[in-house]
């Protein structure tokens, strides 16, 4: 019996041995965990990252892996870690860096991490498992994990379809968040998990209709179908799910009419997100008189034509919230006084948008002190003064945008109060006065400050001992001091300066600006400035815009460093010399802009060095010589102007070569300068524990920080920035001393919209192979010696707007079809030998077009009847002269007299005999 119950005991160890290790949790998953390590470690090393937290994962069968990192096991009786692992934590371990788990990360993300999802087989007794913000893409799916009850794989950009993940076989999940992934595809599998809580399915790429099945999920508590492309109505099913807290359904494409009164018995609701894509969408809240049982903690009701039907109201049951933290209202065109009540009766606000409506009025505030964080009431219609005691009702607020009103008058000083101010936008609004300089002395963390179209003058507040302001726009004011006076101003970090279209004088001295090392942008346009660029500019190598337009500068451009340029905007000054070779070498540009200058010397050759080149613009200067062939280099470019200058020779036929139409967005000035947008974050948490993160609007720079380019076409000149200057392109060559033909290269660029090769010399005719100009909407050939027919397969050009081929040699009948039904007299005009029925001269007889040689035929004929008619002349002169002096003596006499006159007078010592 003592050997047989050795023998059992033995077994026993053994078997725990191999179940359990020496120490900790089961062998299996053990090794299952060191298999997951060692897969991450091997993508760290092609990263280059370290991976500190899992230094503690050895393969040591004494280290017990229940008290390894990011490892959780079951409870014994002795409430001692061991056995089955419970809770796996993997998330944010491959996305460390400086900006963390987000979507500019995932952005980044070029190639997918593929971890198979067979590792995770061994954790029978999972029941939290979180791979979030990795950059994973699951294969094979995961496993039959019957007692998982959380799931996190957000913010990895998974992509496919929802169904091979597997999630349907986890009957007992409980939590499952798929954020910012793109997964498409049904997402019905998901009501067979009947237990579930949280359902997060927000940024993603699934379509379709909701499927009413979601209904059986009756103990959810959050749903977010936030950020998809769901189509179809708003799903009524909504209703029965009365134990909802938190509903999203923001930004899908769903449509029809969503009536808030069906969520009337929800009264455990406290965070509500509705809005659409689809102008066919509405939601109503006065569409019967209801009472709310739920009271408000965040509301958006954005962009979905509010009450479109009830006189776009502001939403009445909004009365009987008073527990609100959270409201958005923009872009719904409500209309009625500005609901300042809304601030009074919500003791905990904090955040209140409303941009975009049409509210009129005041801008009322309590006459207690409210713990506001955020309020964005721009572009609406209030008017009138601030209230003078604005700061001291506010006084922790963050962000206030009240730009695109109609406010006016003084700023008051009580907005020095404001101490936790981060961002200010009063822009385009009729303030005027000197700011008060409470603005800069005491609002010690502003951080954005941004004041353009207003009508403020003097000088800004003494902003210099201010560390935390980055950007600061005054553009677009009356500001009348120097600009030493208003550089002496500033401090040292300021990234973004924005001082455009004022009265500022002065030289710029180079004293002031050699402080301003991590100045990004730099834009003083349209001022009195003059002299010369100093050599303190080269100091400044965080530059990556700079505007100097419209401003009285001259001599030399050799002090700008553009090592980091991305903008360079010079045009209307006096610069002068040629374009020196050393300050582009190396060279980001993207646009540059030296219009109107007295720029001289040949365009130089080593233009192609600027491989990113989107806008060469070097028109009104004084360039000689030919256009460089290696201009045809440029692969990037999309607007070129090399117009007004004294450039000659013949046109390159390898423009053809460029593609004048660029598939890539220019770089977001927002990342040059921040990297990424302004997040203004806001975190509000659920009664059951969970973060859940609210999209709250982000500001992105680019909005504001404009790169803009002036470019003349369709007889105007025009101003394309943003979206529109990225599908813009063109080429301007008119007014230069151009000669030859004109290469039929030039059709082969398809996507080139605007095309200028007026007052030139050239000749020949015009090429056939303008027909392939298939997006051309700008086409100007005048004042040039251009002769033959207009190609009738120029008709094909379904969006041509302008075109113009006066004064030249034209002849033959225009055509008369498609876009040249609507040209006459004005297009042609200076052309003798055009005629047709919209033209002065009619055509008699066969027009040109009639004859088989189409080419040239006008002038041949032209030139044989001058050849005949000039020899007819000749002889009949002839003729004459001879039988006058045969039949008349004394005429004989006379001539033969005349004739020797001459001949003694031209050759005085010739001897007569």
């Amino acid at each position: 019996m003592k050997l047989g119950s050795v023998i059992v005991s033995l077994l026993f160890y053994f078997v725990a041995i191999q179940n359990e290790g020496c120490n900790g949790c089961l062998e299996k998953e053990r090794i299952a965990l060191l298999k997951i390590r060692d897969y991450i470690l091997s993508i760290g090393q092609e990263e280059n990252n370290e991976y500190s937290e899992l230094e503690s994962w050895v393969d040591d069968r004494s280290s017990n892996c229940c008290t390894w990192n990011r490892v959780k096991c079951s409870n014994n009786n002795n409430n001692i870690s061991n056995g089955h692992i419970t809770h796996l934590s993997l998330g944010n371990l491959l996305f460390t860096g400086e900006f963390g788990c987000d979507l500019y990360t995932l952005e980044l993300v070029e190639t997918h991490s593929m971890i198979n999802g067979s590792l995770f087989h061994p954790f029978e007794e999972l029941i939290n498992l979180n791979l979030s913000c990795n950059g994973f893409q699951i294969t094979k799916g995961l496993p039959r994990m019957m007692k998982l009850e959380t799931l996190d794989l957000s913010y990895n950009g998974m992509n496919g379809l929802f169904s091979t993940l597997g999630i349907q076989q986890l009957l007992m999940l409980k939590v499952l968040d798929l954020t910012n992934n793109k997964f498409s595809g049904s997402i019905e599998g998901l009501c067979k998990t009947k237990n579930l809580i949280e359902l997060s399915l927000s940024s993603n790429k699934f379509s379709g209709i909701i499927p009413k099945c979601l209904s059986n999920l009756r103990n959810l508590k959050v749903l977010d179908l936030s950020w998809n492309m769901f189509s179809g109505n708003f799903p009524s099913f909504i209703s029965n799910i009365t134990s909802l807290i938190y509903l999203s359904l923001v930004d899908n494409y769903l449509q029809g009419s969503f009536s808030l009164n069906t969520l009337a018995n929800h009264s455990k609701l406290e965070i509500l997100y509705i809005s659409s894509q689809s102008h066919k969408a509405h939601v109503e809240t006065e569409e019967s008189l209801w009472f709310p049982t739920f009271q408000l903690r965040s509301l958006v009701l954005g962009s979905c034509n509010l009450n479109m039907f009830k006189g776009r109201t502001t939403p009445s049951f909004l009365q009987y919230q008073k527990e609100l933290r959270f409201l958005d209202l923009s872009h719904n065109d409500l209309v009625g006084e500005f609901p300042s009540w809304l601030i009074q009766n919500n003791s905990e606000f904090k955040y209140f948008y409303a941009r975009g409506n049409s509210f009129v009025g005041r801008l009322q505030v309590p006459s207690i002190k409210q713990n506001l964080l955020h309020l964005d009431i721009s572009n609406n219609k209030v008017s009138g003064l601030l209230p003078k005691d604005i700061g001291t009702i506010l006084p922790d607020i963050k962000y206030l945008n009240l730009s695109m009103n109609n406010f006016e008058g003084n700023l008051p000083t009580s907005i020095g109060k404001m101490q936790e101010l981060e961002w200010l936008d009063l822009s385009n609004n009729h303030f005027s006065g000197e700011l008060p300089k409470q603005l800069g002395t005491t609002c010690i963390d502003l951080q954005h400050l941004i004041l353009s179209n207003n009508l403020f003058h003097g000088n800004i507040p003494k902003f210099f001992h201010m560390a935390f302001l980055q950007s600061l726009f005054v553009n677009n004011n009356k500001l009348n001091c120097t600009l030493k006076e208003l550089l002496d101003n500033l401090n040292e970090g300021l990234r973004i300066l924005d001082i455009s279209n004022n009265s500022i004088s002065g030289e710029i001295s180079g004293c002031s600006i050699v402080k301003f090392s991590s100045m990004a942008a730099l834009l003083m346009a349209k001022n009195q400035l003059k002299g010369e660029i100093p050599s303190e500019f080269l100091n400044l190598i965080s530059l990556f815009m700079l505007n100097l337009s419209q401003n009285k500068l001259s001599g030399s451009i050799t002090n700008i460093n553009l090592s980091t340029l991305v903008y360079l905007y010079l045009q209307n000054n006096s610069f002068s010399g040629p374009i020196p070779l050393t300050i582009f070498e190396g060279s980001r540009l993207v646009t540059l802009d030296l219009r109107d200058n007295n720029f001289s010397g040949n365009i130089p050759q080593w233009m192609d060095k600027m491989s990113n080149l989107q806008v060469l613009a070097l028109g009104g200067n004084k360039f000689s010589g030919h256009i460089p062939s290696q201009l045809c280099h440029l692969q990037k470019i999309s607007i070129m102007d090399l117009s007004h200058n004294n450039i000659n020779g013949s046109i390159p036929f390898c423009l053809s070569n460029l593609s004048f139409g660029r598939e890539e967005n220019d770089p977001l000035l927002s990342k040059l300068l921040f990297g990424g947008t302004v997040a203004l974050d806001y975190t509000t948490h659920s009664l059951i524990n969970t973060s859940v993160s609210l999209f709250v609007p982000s500001y992105d720079f680019q909005d504001i920080v404009k790169a803009t380019v002036d470019f003349r076409t369709k007889n105007n000149l025009y101003s394309y920035s943003g979206f529109i200057l990225e599908k813009m392109n063109g080429i301007d060559l008119s007014c230069n001393m151009l000669t030859g033909n004109i290469p039929f290269q030039i059709g082969n660029i398809p996507k080139i919209q605007a095309l200028n090769l007026s007052h030139n010399y050239l000749s020949g005719s015009i090429p056939d192979a303008f027909s392939n100009l298939t997006h051309i909407e700008s086409l100007d050939l005048s004042y040039n010696h251009l002769s033959g027919e207009i190609p009738s397969q120029l008709t094909k050009l379904y969006f041509l707007e302008i075109f113009n081929v006066s004064y030249n040699n034209l002849s033959g009948m225009p055509p008369s079809t498609g876009q040249f039904a609507n040209f006459d007299e004005d297009n042609y005009k200076g052309n003798f030998y055009l005629c047709g029925p919209r033209l002065k001269n009619k055509c008699e007889g066969p027009s040109p077009s009639q004859f088989n040689d189409t080419k040239g035929v006008d002038l041949i004929l032209d030139m044989v009847a001058f050849y005949w008619s000039f020899a007819a002349s000749y002889i009949t002169i002839l003729l004459g002269l001879i039988t006058m002096l045969c039949i008349n003596a004394y005429w004989r006499m006379t001539w033969f007299y005349f004739i020797a006159k001459i001949i003694s007078k031209c050759f005085p010592n010739l001897p007569l005999y």
